[in-house]
């Protein structure tokens, strides 16, 4: 009886294990029509933007776009930089009020 409970139970399992196998199997074929679909737009997007290209068509799109985006990047860049002088001269500001006081402390009688 121990044996026959024993083979039931292994054939349940290889039943559930093949289950498993098969629906992994479905997974991995939906995941591949799934990137093929992707890589093929990819790829037609590409080829259309390559002959635009080459006729010379679309191109102000792009050309706006990079220079867009290099006016956001100086922009940014502007800001760090007006940021760090700010700072260079707010020490400035205060060495040169120590060097006045250490002058005046050393040249002015008490």
């Amino acid at each position: 009886m121990e044996a026959r409970r024993i083979l039931l139970l292994s054939e349940r399992l290889q039943r559930v294990l093949e289950e498993a196998e098969a629906e992994a199997d479905r997974i991995i074929a939906e995941a591949k029509r799934r990137a093929d679909r992707i890589i093929a737009e990819a790829r037609g997007k590409a080829e259309e933007r390559r002959i635009r290209a080459e006729r010379g068509e679309g191109i102000e799109h792009f050309i706006a776009e990079a220079e867009a985006e290099a006016e956001r990047e100086a922009g940014r860049i502007l800001k760090e930089y007006e940021e760090k002088a700010s700072k260079l001269r707010e020490i400035q500001e205060e060495r040169f009020e120590e060097a006045v006081s250490l002058i005046l402390r050393e040249v002015l009688p008490r």
